[in-house]
């Protein structure tokens, strides 16, 4: 095999598990809004429970959270795809694989 393919088929490898760590991370953080969702349930004022304004901060964090990972995600996959695009020029690889 040559140093070239190695290089390439490395090159992808480390671009998908990026692809595959953003998508588990996005796959936790709906967990992680859904159980901001049960806590937000249970707010009625009473002492130890969320207040109002950290619910909504939490809640806005939480969605620009989601927005950056998602970008990161976009970003992740388009590597991936200019990578596998690169290998076929090359004639490193004549399959086509889709993120």
């Amino acid at each position: 095999m040559s140093d070239t393919r190695l290089y390439y088929e490395q090159l992808r490898g480390r671009a998908r598990q990026l692809v595959d760590r953003l998508d588990d991370t996005m796959n936790d953080l709906v967990l992680v809004e859904s159980a901001v969702e049960e806590v937000m349930r249970a707010d009625m004022d009473n002492p130890g429970e969320l207040s109002t304004t950290d619910a909504a901060d939490l809640r806005q964090l939480l969605d620009a959270t989601l927005f950056s990972v998602r970008a990161a995600e976009r970003i992740a996959v388009e590597h991936v795809n200019d990578v596998d695009r690169a290998m076929r020029r090359l004639g490193l690889s004549t399959e086509k694989t889709a993120v």
